[in-house]
């Protein structure tokens, strides 16, 4: 018993010198790193171009798109916000929930509020009359039956 207690004795002495020497570490803070905290990243050239506009925490419309054995696609538009941004892609999060399909028996297909993404192709528009705009330029607006 008496080695079991000396053996926590120094498991714990050495537990604590360890904590005790981090204290003095470095510690970096997101307010001390200037990408975390600021609001407009730098975007890839590409993306730059098409969305100029976007800072974190813009509110904007992005699409959502299924694709069906039969070979049609369909889309809608999803309210959403940005809530990161990268040289190469850009976070959204929805802030409303949209379903492909509607219906008794159908399976959930589409995104529900709070679903995040990673936007990579830069479809990210300012109004919902935008996105559907581009929804029916590309002939996704309606499924053939």
């Amino acid at each position: 018993m008496r080695n079991l207690s000396f053996v926590l004795f120094v498991v714990f002495g050495l537990a604590a010198a360890s904590c005790a020497d981090n204290k003095n570490s470095q510690k970096v803070t997101a307010s001390e790193n200037t990408e975390a905290s600021s609001t407009k990243a730098a975007l890839s050239p590409e993306l730059q171009a098409k969305l100029s506009w976007v800072e974190k925490g813009t509110e904007c419309y992005g699409i959502v798109i299924g694709f069906f054995a039969d070979g049609s696609t369909l889309g809608k538009a999803v309210k959403c916000r940005v809530i990161a941004i990268k040289p190469d892609k850009i976070k959204m999060k929805t802030v409303e929930s949209v379903s492909l399909l509607e219906g008794e028996g159908c399976d959930k297909m589409g995104l529900a509020y709070g679903d995040t993404w990673w936007e990579e192709e830069g479809d990210i528009f300012k109004t919902r009359e935008e996105a559907e705009a581009f929804i029916r330029d590309k002939g996704w607006a309606g499924r053939k039956n």
